[in-house]
């Protein structure tokens, strides 16, 4: 009995470690990779509860469930009322073959800009297919088939692309005023080069004259610190609720999303021939 005690006690402290260390990712990214599992953490924290053990671990397994879940749980029920500017933003998948499908839900969507990534020479024609919805149109050919995209109904004055595949950023003349939009496709978590391409975006980012909005594919969840990293250098907020867009072997992933000054209320669109779900939200250009 003592030394199951000491097993759960252990088992539970390790627990507690996995949580903290998830708030680390600015001492090390593979830390930011540990956060993907911060809501899973909190929940076995939570049932860790209901076995005796002292006060002062309990104390910290609470702790640990309030930490974990209050920076998660939010961003998946929350809303907010915004209609400033709508953005469609989809990773077409570079092979995608249901190029005619993917056109005709952007055209319904009502987009008034679309952030796109992967974009090769297999799915770019339907950049050029709705060139009479989106005359404005930049494109950032990071690889032969990692391109990324914005393209507008209103004219671009301004572009930028980061230096290796993380942003192409446009400057948009909206009719409230000029309002930069970044298209973000950022590389996977640890050990792969997520934390680089976050650095890289976040450079493009800072120099870019508020307001901006960035959406895309994130290739990590929205409270990962290489995502946080990027909403603090251009001061924004996710867009919600937030919701998985990826399938990775039965395991849902929330990849995709879209950053607003004010955040905003996204909804999710069908795969389309992409192994990706779109990402449409409303969102609010002031904080």
């Amino acid at each position: 009995m003592k030394l199951m005690i000491l097993g759960l006690k252990a088992g539970a402290f390790c627990l507690l470690l996995a949580v903290l260390f998830g708030f680390a990712g600015a001492l090390h990214p593979a830390f930011d990779s540990l956060s993907l599992l911060r809501l899973p953490l909190a929940v076995l924290c939570l049932l860790v509860l209901v076995f005796p053990m002292g006060v002062r671990l309990r104390l910290m397994l609470a702790a640990a469930v309030l930490l974990g879940a209050g920076t998660t749980v939010p961003m998946l029920v929350g809303t907010a009322d915004a209609d400033d500017l709508r953005i469609y933003s989809k990773n077409m998948w570079f092979g995608n073959r249901e190029l005619d499908a993917l056109a005709a839900d952007i055209r319904d969507s009502g987009a008034d800009v679309v952030t796109l990534q992967e974009v090769s020479p297999t799915n770019r024609p339907m950049l050029a297919d709705l060139r009479d919805i989106y005359p404005h149109q930049h494109l950032c050919s990071f690889s032969g088939w990692n391109g990324i995209a914005v393209l507008s109904r209103e004219p671009i004055v301004q572009t930028k692309c980061s230096h290796r595949r993380a942003v192409a950023a446009a400057q948009i003349n909206m009719g409230q005023g000029p309002v930069w939009v970044a298209s973000v496709h950022l590389s996977w978590p640890f050990p792969y080069g997520n934390a680089r391409s976050a650095e890289v975006a976040s450079d493009v980012l800072e120099t870019l004259e508020s307001p901006v909005v960035m959406a895309g594919d994130f290739n990590i969840f929205p409270w990962a610190q290489s995502v946080q990293s990027m909403q603090h250098a251009a001061a924004l907020r996710v867009a919600q609720p937030v919701r998985p867009t990826f399938d990775l072997r039965g395991v849902p992933l929330l990849l995709d999303h879209v950053h607003a000054p004010g955040g905003g209320t996204a909804q999710y669109r069908g795969l389309l021939g992409s192994d990706h779900l779109g990402v449409l939200a409303d969102v609010s250009l002031t904080r």
